[in-house]
This record gives C-alpha cells, sequence and structure tokens, in this order.
C-alpha cells in the first residue's frame, strides 16, 4: 500500500474514532472512555516515539493518580480524557505535582478524547505549575488531529502498525492493541444508530449592542436573567421580538440579519454597532461563547417549534407537543419511516363515569442537547412525556407517578420509534421551510441524517426486543383521575 494511502486511511480512521468518542460522552457511556486508554497507548507508542508505553492501569491495576500512561525509560506520563477544558488541565497538573510524579517524569502529556480547544491560558497553567514544572500547552495538550501530524514523520513500518491498531479498535478488538493480535472478533459487529441527528445552520450570525433602554440597571444579571429583562422590556414597551436571541455582555447574539433595517430587533439595538461574525468563528473562541452558542441554537429552535404547537417548558427542560387547537382532544401527526404512519403526540381523556370531567392529558415530549464534533454539529433527541392539566397546560402535580408508569411499560424498540417518529417529523417540517415563502429569513435550523456508530458489539435481540408492549394500550394509574 503506497505511503499516501496509509495516511488517509490513518486520518479517516483517526477521525472516526474522535467522533465515537463524542457520539458516546452525548450518550453518557463512558466505558468507551476506558478501552481507548489502550488504543492511546499503542497509537503513541508507534507514533510518537515511546516503545516502552504502558497502561498504568492495567499494569498497577489500579486508577493511578494523575496519569493513565507512562513510558518510564522516556520519562514521559500521559493523561487521557474526555474533558477539555482548562480546568481539567489544571487539575490533571495539581494532582500530578501534589503526588511529587514530576519528580519521576519529564513531560506531562493531556491527550484529549475527542476534540481540544483553540486554546489554552499558558499564564493560568504556569500559575499551577509554580515553578516547579514545565507544561506548555500549545505542545503538551493533544488530540487526534495531532497524531496524524505525527504521522507524516514515522517510518511505512511504524505506520502500518498503527493503521492496524486503529483497524483491531474500530472492531472491537481490545487485546490486540497491545498484544498484536489482530484476529476478527468471533461475532459479527453491527452499526447501531445513535439519538443525533446532523444539525446544519448559518454561517453566519450578528452580534449588536443593546440600547440604552435595555441595557440600563441590569448589570450583575447573570446571563438568563438579563436575556428575561430584555423580554420584559418589550412586553412593557409593546414590541414583539422573535425568541430565537441570546444576551450576553450588553450584546444581542442572534442569526437574523441585524443590518437589514426590517429586522425585527431594530427597536432594542444600537444603530451602527452590529457586527456579523462567522458562526465557527463566534463559538470557537473559548467555551463559555461555545456555550452561549448552544443555547442561541435552542432558543432558535424553541421559535421554530413554537409556530408548529410545540412549546418549551422550562421547568422540565421539554419541548411539549400541543394540541393545534386547545379545544382538540386528539393530536395526530403524519410520518413517513418505512411506511406511512400516523402518531398521537397529544391525547385527552375523560372520567368514564363523569365525562364532564377530564381524566388526563398526555403529552409526547422531548428533549434536546447541541454537540459538536469534529466533523460537525448534532442535536441529541431524548424522548419524554409530558403530564399537565387546565387549558393552560400546566405540568400535573401527578405528572412524576404517571411518566414512571409509563416508562416502565415502554421496552427499548419502543423509545427508539418515539426518537425515529421525531427525527422524522423534525425533517418534515424542514422540508415544508424549503417550499413556503413567507418569512424565509427565519428557517435557520436544519436537520440531517441520523447517526451511525460503526463497529459496534452486537445487542442481544432477546434483551433488546422483549415479545409485548402494554405502554399504549393500558390505562394510567388511577392517580391519573386527579388530573385537572
Amino acid at each position: 500500500m503506497k505511503h499516501q494511502n496509509l495516511l488517509n486511511e490513518l486520518r479517516d480512521s483517526l477521525g472516526q474514532f474522535s467522533h465515537q468518542i463524542e457520539a458516546a460522552g452525548a450518550m453518557q457511556l463512558y466505558d468507551i472512555n476506558k478501552i481507548a486508554e489502550d488504543l492511546i497507548c499503542g497509537l503513541m507508542r508507534e507514533l510518537c516515539d515511546l516503545p516502552n508505553l504502558k497502561n498504568l492501569n492495567v499494569e498497577k491495576k489500579k486508577n493511578y493518580p494523575g496519569i493513565d500512561l507512562a513510558d518510564d525509560t522516556a520519562r514521559v506520563a500521559v493523561q487521557v480524557t474526555a474533558t477539555s477544558g482548562i480546568e481539567k488541565i489544571k487539575g490533571t497538573l495539581e494532582t500530578f505535582i501534589s503526588h511529587n510524579q514530576h519528580n519521576d517524569y519529564d513531560r506531562l502529556i493531556v491527550f484529549i478524547l475527542g476534540r481540544k480547544q483553540g486554546s489554552y491560558s499558558q499564564s493560568a497553567i504556569d500559575v499551577v505549575c509554580d515553578n516547579k514544572f514545565s507544561f506548555q500547552a500549545n505542545r503538551d495538550v493533544m488530540d487526534y488531529r495531532d497524531l496524524a501530524e505525527q504521522a507524516v514523520k514515522v517510518s511505512p513500518k511504524q505506520l502500518v502498525s498503527a493503521v492496524d491498531i486503529m483497524h483491531a479498535y474500530l472492531r472491537g478488538v481490545d487485546v490486540g492493541l497491545a498484544d498484536e493480535d489482530f484476529d476478527p472478533p468471533e461475532d459479527p459487529l453491527e452499526n447501531v444508530h445513535l439519538n443525533l441527528l446532523e444539525l446544519f445552520f448559518p454561517s453566519k450570525l450578528c452580534v449588536a449592542q443593546l440600547n440604552a433602554d435595555f441595557t440600563a440597571s441590569k448589570k450583575g444579571r447573570s446571563r438568563r436573567n438579563l436575556r428575561k429583562a430584555v423580554q420584559d422590556k418589550c412586553r412593557e414597551l409593546g414590541i414583539k421580538v422573535p425568541s430565537g436571541f441570546e444576551v450576553s455582555s450588553g450584546n444581542i447574539i442572534t442569526f437574523y440579519d441585524l443590518e437589514d433595517d426590517n429586522n425585527p430587533y431594530r427597536a432594542i439595538i444600537e444603530k451602527g454597532t452590529v457586527e456579523p461574525i462567522g458562526s465557527n468563528e463566534y463559538y470557537e473562541i473559548d467555551e463559555d461563547h461555545e456555550r452561549i452558542f448552544k443555547s442561541l441554537l435552542r432558543f432558535t429552535l424553541q421559535h421554530r417549534l413554537y409556530k408548529e404547537e410545540v412549546v418549551w417548558k422550562h421547568k422540565d427542560r421539554l419541548f411539549v407537543f400541543l394540541p393545534r387547537s386547545s379545544g382538540d382532544d386528539i393530536r395526530e401527526e403524519t410520518w413517513k419511516g418505512k411506511r406511512l404512519s400516523t402518531r398521537k403526540v397529544f391525547e385527552r381523556k375523560y372520567n368514564k363515569n363523569d365525562p364532564s370531567k377530564v381524566f388526563s392529558q398526555k403529552h409526547l415530549a422531548f428533549s434536546v442537547e447541541f454537540l459538536r464534533t469534529g466533523d460537525g454539529w448534532y442535536v441529541a433527541i431524548t424522548p419524554d412525556w409530558f403530564f399537565s392539566y387546565g387549558d393552560g397546560f400546566r405540568r400535573s402535580g401527578y405528572a412524576q407517578d404517571n411518566i414512571k408508569w409509563l416508562k416502565r411499560q415502554e421496552i427499548n424498540l419502543t423509545v427508539s420509534n418515539h426518537f425515529r417518529f421525531l427525527s422524522m417529523w423534525l425533517k418534515s417540517i424542514d422540508e415544508e421551510d424549503l417550499f413556503t415563502q413567507d418569512e424565509m429569513s427565519e428557517k435557520f435550523l436544519s436537520f440531517g441524517g441520523i447517526a451511525t456508530l460503526d463497529g459496534h458489539p452486537p445487542l442481544d435481540d432477546s434483551k433488546w426486543l422483549p415479545l409485548h408492549d402494554r405502554s399504549e394500550e393500558d390505562d394510567m394509574p388511577q392517580t391519573g383521575r386527579l388530573f385537572g
């Protein structure tokens, strides 16, 4: 195999590895991180000139404080972590120094599973090191991209070994990483669908300064409270603004074109302060800007779904389907998977003994989390339920009992079907937007395909697919009679 082909193959498999790590983290599946220690150990042996690198957690049969890998001959230690923030770097250094490991090793590498930050504060790191140890963030914080860069410097034999190690890992062979045994596993591997949808948004956003009416007397407020203060002031002045915005440091951040004189926020911003900026430039500034950007994505989604009678319940952190009209007892949505189907997303039931009284109001609901990976953005969708009372659809005090009961009845396939419906429904309203001519400037979010995890160990269908699902057939427990 040509040298360039080997480099391309290693680069692609490293990118796939990074995606798997971040996707597993979004699903709170952290066992993969421990398995990945062996992978990083094998790769760094070949690519970083550390032939004696060992996994201390395996060699010492315990969790070694501060570090996971070490080459005692080269006097290099490695911490492997999925957390990329500066606090993790500082905490690792504090542990490393407090256990006097800086006396045993001349260099500490923090390897980020996934993607490291664009930069780290060297001055903050120097304070932790306190002249006891030298740690250079631009050199000693590494991720898969650094390994790809190292690959061009090694011999063809080392490169072949690194490619074989990656192949073994992606096939699910853990022991092969240390023993050079690259036989495929006995059980065939599967491609697993994750609860992640590809997410697309405009390449640019706008930042502008709020005018004096909206910044006066707002100092010291948290970002969320400042945003609420802006909304309250708008209501006070009779100004209607879309919810697709975030506020930080006296500025409004939104995907709307604030340079357009007809933009919906023109009454609350200072003219001449508008600054267009690339979306990626904004969220890559630091962790705080990425959090603000994720919040902007949620508020933008909230504004879009409100038009579909799907509302955000802040206390429950859920998007909740409402009836299309307040008097409707049932709401159904048509969607297409393998075949055309109808899905009930809201149902109002009445007391059998007294039909004038509401027995329950059940809503399909879902939570979202936005995730940035090495190859793009995803939205993690977790199906849920919501129970309400009254015309205002306020959360029922007995909701928790009903939800616990309902979830006990559901099987894995039921939850999977909920997710499939939600993913197809979101894509369908996205497609409707493409053919809608009015308010085209508000069509900011678009949804792609479902993410998959390749090379997953096979699932036991006897556990994954129980014989019967009663969740949609049986009535709620009797606490439901107290609804409304």
